[in-house]
């Protein structure tokens, strides 16, 4: 369980600055403007070794890579906005509701060894640090840990947005995950700070509930066009094009999230809030989720 003990280090060390998640939790935040909230561990498939380019090569390269960039933002402006009505039935789970919920379903970790305890009984599973859905961003005052039911959502919910951006035109982005499951040390530590800490439950404390930003994007796991193009253009230059892309033009993007998170909202499968004071849609699982329940 190193893993475990990597985190929660983490967790207790950063905790200290950290402000609101939300109305009822003010002090959990996942600041998206933050320059040292960089994926845990940004794990992509590898690719070949390039071979060095002629000027003219080069020139052509950053030219295909104009041209795609012109053509995602393109694409992205076809896409409509989240409109008021969405974004307001995207609002309507409150705090109370969403702890009521996670802890009828959930899990209570209690430190390092309750989760230790608890991944050994298959009742907490890990996020893993990058997947085909997610990544994860550094958390300051959680663990990569959720239930089972809670992950199997998280890969819908992720399942769901790939499938509206296919429908769509645009690259498979992925969500970036800021928040899951917060621990008795780490509560401790908020009461240090935050006296609101000592009487405030939050759903994150029951393996139920995740933070994604709705502001922020990953780029996709790896390239899809694997066909041979001369020149070809590195897939990391072609990543940091994508990643620059959906951060100046992310509010199409936020729309095909949001409407997937909307749909399991009508299924029952989940409660969500979009977050006023940081930029997350913080969503607890509402039922049995897993296949076969």
């Amino acid at each position: 369980m190193r893993k475990v003990r990597r985190w929660m280090a983490m967790g207790v060390v950063a905790v200290l600055a950290a402000a609101a998640c939300d109305r009822g939790d003010p002090y959990e935040t996942e600041r998206e403007d933050d320059p040292d909230d960089a994926p845990a561990q940004a794990v992509r498939r590898p690719s070949p070794p390039a071979l060095p380019l002629s000027a003219a090569d080069s020139a052509a390269a950053a030219a295909r890579l104009a041209a795609k960039r012109d053509s995602l933002v393109a694409t992205l402006g076809r896409v409509r906005v989240l409109r008021w009505r969405e974004i307001w039935g995207l609002r309507r789970d409150k705090n109370a509701k969403q702890i009521a919920v996670a802890q009828s379903l959930g899990v209570q970790a209690g430190g390092e060894a309750g989760i230790e305890r608890l991944v050994r009984q298959g009742r907490l599973v890990p996020l893993g640090d990058s997947t085909e859905y997610w990544v994860l961003r550094r958390m300051t005052h959680s663990v990569p840990y959720v239930t089972p039911d809670a992950r199997a959502l998280l890969v819908e919910v992720g399942r769901r947005f790939q499938a509206k951006l296919d429908s769509a035109g645009l690259p498979r982005f992925r969500m970036k995950v800021t928040s899951a499951l917060r621990t008795d040390e780490t509560q401790a530590e908020l009461r240090k700070s935050n006296p609101n800490a000592s009487r405030t439950v939050s759903a994150h404390e029951f393996g139920t509930t995740v933070d994604v930003s709705y502001e922020r994007f990953a780029v996709p796991a790896g390239p899809r066009d694997t066909a041979a193009a001369s020149p070809p253009v590195p897939w990391e230059m072609e990543a940091a094009m994508l990643e620059q892309t959906a951060k100046a033009n992310g509010r199409p993007i936020q729309a095909l999230l949001g409407r997937s998170i909307a749909e399991l909202r009508s299924e029952g499968a989940l409660l969500v809030m979009m977050e006023n004071g940081q930029t997350v849609f913080h969503f607890t699982v509402a039922r049995p989720f897993r296949k076969g329940r």
